[in-house]
């Protein structure tokens, strides 16, 4: 259990009010970690918080607001960080961005948008929290099952889109980020890993489709989508000193959907 314990360790999760996060926020707490959400929706922020908090009491869990999108935000969160907390040992970026239109129908501006949290932001983001870690750290990226093969648009029956193109190639460039800082802070004993959900369908948004859903499951090895709490794993293990060993890699957790 010793290679889980995270006492003393101050990890940021932006994001971290998110559906997927949010659990990630939790266990890290759970094993030690003093946590801090950070999250654009200032109102999801709070409930965040608090529902670290709720699961934890004890929790050491604060919240800093950040725009992945703005260059001065994402700095002032990692000197707020280091201000109160005084070290910052782990960075999860699990922010995203996405228009949502067809192919056909994407503007040029649109995915520049987009692009600039999903690309530019991780790419400021992690060179600004490497930075910070002087003694070394984590930085754990979540990309995208979308990042490593394409999705299948039969899935998606009208009135459905398909997953957007704008967040798969994104996802697919967070990848080889992965890779490139990886190399690049190795030497500074900084890991730099990714990790690569499966199908996550949230329920309330997908209410009514539970064919869809189904045709989700189909496609898993495990006959299943994935629950809400199962990323959180992958994240405490990328982050502790369990893994101290990897780098560069891409943790998928997807059920086995990428390995047909």
């Amino acid at each position: 259990m010793s290679l889980f314990d995270m006492q003393g360790k101050t990890v940021v999760v932006v994001g971290g009010a998110g559906y997927l996060a949010l659990p990630a926020c939790v266990l890290l707490a759970e094993h030690g970690a003093t946590v801090v959400v950070a999250d654009r929706n200032r109102e999801q922020l709070g409930k965040a918080e608090a529902a670290v908090r709720q699961a934890l009491p004890g929790a050491r869990v604060s919240s800093l607001f950040v725009d992945v999108a703005d260059e001065a935000s994402i700095n002032r969160l990692v000197e707020d960080t280091l201000s109160v907390h005084g070290r910052l040992d782990g960075m999860v970026n699990a922010s995203c961005a996405a228009i949502g239109k067809r192919l056909e129908d994407l503007q040029a501006d649109e995915f520049e948008q987009a692009n600039r949290v999903n690309i530019t932001g991780f790419f400021l983001l992690s060179r600004r929290a490497a930075e910070a870690m002087p003694d070394g750290g984590s930085i754990v990226m979540i990309s995208s099952m979308y990042g490593i093969v394409a999705p299948d648009p039969r899935m998606y029956h009208a009135p459905m889109l398909p997953n957007p193109i704008e967040y798969g190639t994104a996802k697919a460039g967070i990848l080889q980020m992965t890779r490139y800082m990886a190399a690049h802070y190795g030497p500074r004993n900084i890991r730099v890993n990714a990790i690569a959900p499966g199908p996550f369908p949230k329920a309330w948004k997908y209410e009514g489709e539970q064919a869809f859903i189904e045709r989700l499951a189909d496609r898993t090895m495990l006959g299943r989508v994935g629950r809400q709490n199962e990323i959180a794993g992958a994240v405490a293990f990328l982050v502790s000193d369990a893994s101290t060993f990897v780098t560069g890699h891409c943790l998928r957790v997807d059920g086995g959907w990428t390995q047909w």
